[in-house]
């Protein structure tokens, strides 16, 4: 027999049997637990009988962050190690190692503001 309840469902018998029912999943059981459960408010599953279920519609925001602020001091720094260009301070896709930047600079650089200011570079 095949079962479907419209909510969760928890279908005990007195041998120690218990069937779970997810909403809207369809179960195939035995005839007696199938029963068990067409009392407790479950159908047999049928397209005849089957409820449509409304699905919730998902809403979604828009999160725009806010670019980093770009220093001169930063761009100033980026330029020089380009002009350098020492291999030691880019990594193999050509952007500054944050090791690098960070102890040139003398402080911590956040990756968004290190990419920032070497795609100003690049787009200058």
């Amino acid at each position: 027999m095949k079962i479907v309840s419209s909510e969760a469902l928890r279908v005990c018998t007195t041998g120690g049997t218990v069937v779970l029912f997810e909403p809207g999943v369809p179960r195939t059981i035995a005839d007696e637990i199938g029963l068990l459960a067409i009392q407790m408010g479950a159908k047999e599953y049928n397209d005849k009988y089957v409820e449509e279920q409304n699905a919730e519609e998902a809403v979604f925001e828009e999160v725009v962050e806010a670019a980093p602020e770009v220093t001169s001091d930063l761009v100033t720094l980026l330029e020089k190690m380009m002009d350098e260009g020492d291999p030691k301070n880019f990594k193999a896709d050509g952007y500054p190692k944050a090791a690098a930047v960070n102890k040139a600079i003398g402080r911590t650089v956040t990756t968004d503001e290190r990419e920032a200011a070497w795609e100003s570079i690049l787009n200058s």
